[in-house]
């Protein structure tokens, strides 16, 4: 009864994320996920081939190396915050409100179009599967409803349970991955092209083609640090997220090496146009004798894809929640599950983008493939954005520290002039449309975002959690 000692009191105060709830192997299966290494190898690595040509394997150990720089920055902050906010709350403490305001927009258009991108490349590869198995081709309205089954089915282990998201997209990588690699070996075997001198030589490779190839090369690695966004839910959060950033960069960036040089061999070896197939791997496999292989491929990026949709709703969500419980947007997005524990507003709102944004696309006419491409840039120009504020925040978060020292600074420096040739390269030259009209959208989008921001009230450091103690 109501007043009697022996009866509990109900909770008070608002409900929280789960601390220290998360293992580490939980935290590398957000990075990996939201990274989908099958995707990249199905989707971006043959196209990258085709721009970049036998300097592929070259251009892409540089990014890898960016990316490297780009980590030593984040974990700068990484080690001693520990906040749902990730870079946006890291880029605050570095240069203030307003960065921090920015870098959470531009990382949030990230998250949002990872989402919106790997839905509908889920749906296509789906129909690709569709396609091989009955001999039908789907149309707009079935590629909506493919669309919107994906999206419903990486919105709810999202919202069930942190833990079942991780181990979800752990289980779906790692069937791709064992498929991938299956092909891979079995069509090295098979062409007997063990040594590629073109690609040793960089044969009829030169900056021209690198620089065609060096803004897509940066999707390839883009998310490894979405771990960072568990940082209120991770065990020993300080010490372990620097570790798993760095786990998923290099075996990610050993496994796309290889697959490069392999994708490469068989451009020559089986004469194969990898860009001119709606799935290079499974022309891949069929030409190597395995066509059973070659449609397992194709469900193996479909579910590469999906777990890329369901990291993107973790961390999108939880920055959603920061910068609502900063106000910079509607505080109603700040409600966490009473049961699961979990950002139920913020992941319903990413879950209506990642339904609304591809099927007005696929109602005005928009193929597929292009949707999902046009998706993928606005992404990775978000991604950019985010990166280059945390680099250019974290030598004066260093100083504010007592801690700059010349390599430090060094490492910031470099980072930054990387991003910012990036984002040169994808403006100059002038794109074609509708390719020169997606850094404005892009542009626009961080406007809006920061307009709504303006309208809320001052408020402390996105993702509010204070710094923890270095491990």
């Amino acid at each position: 009864m109501p007043g009697d000692p022996l009866t509990p009191a109900a909770p008070t105060g608002p409900v929280l994320l789960r601390r220290n709830y998360l293992s580490a192997l939980e935290n590398v299966a957000q990075s990996i996920g939201t990274m989908g290494p099958v995707a990249t190898i199905g989707t971006i690595l043959p196209l990258l081939i085709y721009k970049s040509g036998n300097a592929t394997w070259l251009l892409f150990l540089f990014v890898m190396a960016a990316f490297c720089l780009i980590s030593a920055n984040i974990n700068v902050f990484a080690r001693k915050v520990a906040s749902a906010g990730s870079l946006s709350a890291f880029a605050e403490h570095g240069l203030g409100k307003w960065a921090g305001s920015l870098t959470g927009w531009s990382y949030l258009v990230a998250m949002a179009f990872v989402v919106t991108s790997s839905a509908i490349s889920c749906a296509y590869y789906l129909v690709v599967v569709l396609g091989q198995v009955q001999g039908g081709k789907v149309g707009p309205l079935g590629q909506v409803l493919l669309t919107a089954l994906v999206v419903v089915a990486a919105w709810w282990p999202a919202h069930r349970d942190i833990k079942l998201s991780t181990k979800t997209m752990l289980a779906a990588e790692s069937v791709s991955v064992l498929v991938i690699l299956a092909i891979l070996v079995g069509a090295m075997v098979t062409t007997h092209h063990w040594v590629d001198s073109a690609q040793i030589r960089l044969q009829g490779s030169g900056f021209p083609q690198l620089r065609l190839g060096f803004v897509l090369a940066f999707m390839t690695l883009a998310g490894f640090e979405s771990a960072t966004t568990l940082g209120e839910e991770a065990k020993s959060a300080t010490r372990t997220l620097p570790r798993v950033m760095m786990l998923c960069i290099l075996p990610t960036g050993l496994l796309f090496v290889v697959s490069i040089y392999c994708l490469t061999v068989f451009s020559h070896s089986l004469n194969l146009a990898l860009d001119q197939t709606d799935a290079p791997l499974d022309m891949i496999a069929r030409s190597a004798g395995f066509p059973a292989l070659g449609t397992l491929s194709s469900l193996g990026i479909a579910l590469s894809c999906f777990g890329c949709a369901l990291g993107g709703m973790n961390a999108g969500s939880r920055v959603i929640y920061a910068m609502a419980r900063s106000r910079q947007v509607p505080g109603y997005l700040e409600a966490i599950h009473p049961r699961n524990g979990t950002p139920h507003r913020a992941l319903s709102l990413l879950a209506a983008v990642a339904l609304l944004v591809p099927s007005a696309m696929i109602a005005f006419g928009v193929s597929m493939a292009d949707a999902m491409d046009y998706l993928m840039q606005l992404a990775s120009l978000g991604f950019l954005g985010a990166y280059l504020v945390v680099c250019v925040a974290a030598p004066f978060y260093l100083a504010a520290q007592g801690e700059t020292r010349p390599a430090r600074l060094a490492v910031a420096a470099a980072s930054v002039v990387v991003i910012a040739a990036a984002f040169v390269m994808s403006l100059v030259p002038v794109p074609e449309g509708p390719w020169r009209y997606l850094p404005y959208v892009f542009g626009l989008l961080l406007i809006a975002g920061m307009a709504v921001s303006a309208r809320g009230p001052a408020a402390s450091v996105p993702g509010a959690a204070a710094p923890e103690p270095a491990d």
